[in-house]
C-alpha cells in the first residue's frame, strides 16, 4: 500500500468500490490489517514489517507464497500497480510464465519528465526490468497523456489504455474510474482468446469443425463424449468460442457445426464485443492452393519439380508450403488447416507417389507435423493421411504458432 496516508486511504476506496462487482484479492508484502470486508488482503512477504525495504529478500520463498496464493485463487486478471519496485517486476514475471493475464498501472512513473527527475537511477531500473515490465504486460493503464505518448511512440507497451485520473475533477469520481477498470479487464479477457480458452471450450470446437467438415453419408461423426460435451457448454463459454471461431477465420465452420448438432444457443453479437487489436493477426482467408505466397527463390525452384505432377498432388505439396509460409509469419489460422482437411477427406490422390514427392521436395516432416495437428483440432483420422503423423520438438512450435499472440 502507498506509504502517505491520503494515498493509502484513496486506494483502499478505490479497491472497495471494485470489489462491489467482483471477487477482489489484495496481495501485499506486509502484514497489514484492514476494516473493509469487501475484498481480502493476502501477506505473501515472511509476516515481518517494511519487508523487502531493507536487507536480503528470499526469492524463492516469496516466489513459493505468491504462487501457492495465485493457483490457490486462479485470477482472471492480476493487477500491477506502482513502478520502480524490483518485487513487483518478478510478481509480474512469474505470473505472465504460466499464462496469467497481467494489467499494470504505473501512476506516472514512466512519464519522461518523472524519469529525468532522476536521471541515473530511474534509467538504470529502466533497462534492468521496468521496461520489460511494460512490455510484457497485457495492458498498460495510465492517467497521464504524456506517459500514454511516451510508452506508444517508443514502442514500449504492446497495449496501452487512458482514463482520466478520477481526482483531477471538483470531485472524486471512483464510479467511473472503476468501471472503465473493470471494461478494460474485460476487453483483455476477450482479446486473443485462443490464448486463453478452456480446455472444454477447445474440445468444443475440434468437435464442432469435425462435424462441419464431415462428409453426407457419415451417421456418427461424433463420440459420445463430444456430444455430451457440447450439450454442456455454458453460455459464456459459447460467446468465448465465438469469439474464437472469429479470431481463427472459422466462424462460418462454427455455425454449420452447431446447425448439424441441433444446439440451441443464445443469441451472440461477437461484433459488438470490445477487443484491443491482436499484435499478429491471423490470415482468415482460404487457404491458397494454386501458387506459392513466398518470393524465396529455393521455394520457386522446388516448385518447378511441380509442373507435370498430378493436380491433387500438386495441389497439395503448394498448401503445405504456404502453410509453411503462415506459421512462420505466426499468421497460421485455423482456416488454412480445415482447408487442407477438405482436401485430404474428399480428393483422391496415389499416397506411395506423394510421399516420395513431399520427401524430394523437402516437406514430409512438415506434413507429417501438420497431420498431428489435423488430427488433435479437426479429428483427421489416420485412414485418411497421406504421410503418418509425427508429434515432436517442431509440432509443438507449429501449435503454438497456431495461436501465437
Amino acid at each position: 500500500m502507498p506509504k502517505q496516508a491520503d494515498l493509502a486511504s484513496y486506494f483502499d476506496i478505490f479497491l472497495e468500490k471494485m470489489a462491489e462487482t467482483t471477487e477482489l484479492h489484495l496481495a501485499q508484502l506486509t502484514p497489514e490489517s484492514t476494516t473493509s470486508q469487501k475484498y481480502t488482503r493476502h501477506c505473501i512477504g515472511n509476516g515481518t514489517s517494511e519487508y523487502g525495504e531493507k536487507g536480503w529478500i528470499n526469492y524463492p520463498a516469496l516466489k513459493r507464497r505468491y504462487l501457492t496464493l495465485l493457483y490457490g485463487l486462479m485470477p482472471q486478471i492480476v493487477h500491477i500497480h506502482g513502478c520502480y519496485d524490483y518485487i513487483s517486476s518478478k510478481v509480474m514475471s512469474w505470473s505472465v510464465q504460466r499464462g496469467f493475464l497481467v494489467v499494470f498501472s504505473p501512476y506516472g512513473g514512466m512519464s519522461p519528465h518523472f524519469i529525468e527527475e532522476e536521471y541515473g537511477m530511474r534509467t538504470w531500473k529502466m533497462i534492468l526490468y521496468q521496461k520489460k515490465m511494460a512490455t510484457n504486460a497485457s495492458c498498460v493503464v495510465v492517467s497521464d497523456k504524456e506517459e500514454e505518448a511516451y510508452l506508444i511512440n517508443s514502442k514500449i507497451a504492446r497495449r496501452v489504455q487512458y482514463i482520466p485520473d478520477p481526482r483531477d475533477g471538483d470531485y472524486v469520481d471512483l464510479d467511473s474510474y472503476t468501471s472503465s477498470i473493470l471494461r478494460i479487464y474485460q476487453k483483455i479477457i476477450d482479446t486473443d482468446m485462443g490464448v486463453h480458452l478452456d480446455k472444454n471450450s477447445r474440445e468444443a470446437v475440434c468437435a464442432l469443425l469435425h462435424l462441419s467438415l464431415a462428409g453426407e453419408n457419415e451417421r456418427k461423426p461424433l463420440c459420445p463424449e463430444d456430444i455430451l460435451n457440447l450439450r454442456a457448454i455454458a453460455p459464456r463459454q459459447w460467446s468465448n468460442i465465438m469469439i474464437f471461431a472469429m479470431e481463427q477465420g472459422i466462424s462460418q465452420y462454427v455455425s454449420q457445426g452447431i446447425l448439424k448438432a441441433q444446439l440451441n444457443l443464445p443469441a451472440i453479437d461477437v461484433q459488438q464485443i470490445e477487443q484491443f487489436p491482436a499484435l499478429h493477426p491471423k490470415d482468415k482467408n482460404k487457404l491458397e492452393s494454386g501458387q506459392l505466397l513466398s518470393d524465396n527463390w529455393l521455394l520457386k525452384r522446388k516448385a518447378r519439380k511441380l509442373e507435370n505432377v498430378e493436380p491433387v498432388a500438386k495441389k497439395i505439396c503448394i498448401m503445405l508450403f504456404n502453410l509453411q509460409y503462415h506459421s512462420q509469419r505466426l499468421t497460421l489460422s485455423l482456416r488454412h488447416l480445415c482447408d487442407l482437411y477438405e482436401v485430404y477427406r474428399f480428393e483422391n490422390v496415389d499416397e506411395d507417389f506423394l510421399k516420395n514427392l513431399l520427401e524430394e521436395l523437402g516437406l514430409l516432416t512438415f506434413a507429417r507435423r501438420i497431420n498431428q495437428v489435423l488430427s488433435e483440432t479437426i479429428y483427421l483420422e489416420h485412414g485418411f493421411m497421406p504421410v503418418p503423423a509425427l508429434d515432436d520438438r517442431g509440432t509443438s512450435i507449429i501449435r503454438n504458432n497456431l495461436i501465437k499472440y
